[in-house]
């Protein structure tokens, strides 16, 4: 049976392979250089404060990598476009990864350009260890960048999913990820040019300290939460028996027990 594609303003979202080209190409630009950046700034104390054994990353570029400032030995990348140096080309809707085998999973606007982010985002939760973390890094629709789609609506990152940080939360819940951390970042004006940006400074520091809710990216950090079965024995020979007392068929004994008593 075919899968039905997430759609975006009644168009279909590009296959993921072609996506992770056209947007590796925009952050290639001034404004994709600045937001990267931003977001390897908040991300960096994040992973740095996690820990485990194996971390998977995976996103739609190879231009920043988050798991070198993580404390984990073996990192590893998985890409669905070949283009990706150093990475593994996988089907991110049925990885090819044993469950809850992996400590930390990070996922750079992967769901956003996915046809199937509720898929991939079950996939990613199957492979967690319970305990493990979940870091997923998403473009935030009610933003002044997201807002920018209605004027340049050829550019690459606008042709996503739009996917909020309150629904991602809400899938979460349903795969027992529970939602702990959620930073977003800037929150300037969507200029391609450097110095324009560098005068906006100030909206990024109001936003900051004012924790404003229309930053233009957001990283949540999840952990799996797994409800464990405990097996309790019942000790029935240490049970106190329940005491036996004759209850009286006839009326006519019972009413004599009763004036006996006076």
């Amino acid at each position: 049976m075919a899968r039905v594609s997430l759609r975006t303003q009644g168009a279909e979202v590009p296959p993921l392979t072609q996506a992770c080209t056209d947007v590796a190409n925009w952050f290639e630009s001034g404004l994709g250089q600045e937001i990267l950046s931003q977001q390897l700034a908040l991300a960096q104390p994040l992973v740095e404060s996690l820990f485990g054994y194996h971390l998977m990353q995976a996103g739609v570029t190879d231009a920043i990598d988050f798991a070198a400032c993580s404390r984990i030995n073996h990192c590893f990348r998985l890409s669905p476009s070949s283009r990706q140096a150093g990475a593994a080309v996988v089907e991110f809707e049925q990885l090819p990864l044993p469950s809850e085998s992996i400590d930390v999973v990070l996922l750079h606007h992967l769901l956003d350009f996915s046809e199937h982010p509720h898929q991939v985002l079950r996939e990613a939760a199957r492979v967690l260890i319970p305990g493990g973390h979940l870091v997923l890094v998403g473009f935030n629709p009610f933003s002044l960048l997201g807002a920018s789609r209605l004027l340049f609506s050829r550019a690459a990152v606008q042709h996503g999913n739009h996917l909020r940080a309150a629904r991602l939360e809400d899938w979460m819940n349903l795969l027992d990820l529970q939602a702990n951390t959620l930073e977003r970042g800037f929150f300037r004006l969507p200029l391609q040019h450097r110095e324009l940006l560098a005068r906006t400074s100030w909206m990024e520091r109001l936003g900051a300290r004012w924790r404003l809710p229309w930053g233009g990216f957001y990283i949540i950090v999840a952990r799996k939460e797994v409800a464990r079965m405990r097996t309790l024995r019942i000790q029935w020979r240490g049970e106190r028996q329940p005491a036996l007392r004759p209850v009286p068929t006839s009326p006519r004994v019972a009413a004599r027990r009763g004036h006996r008593k006076r």
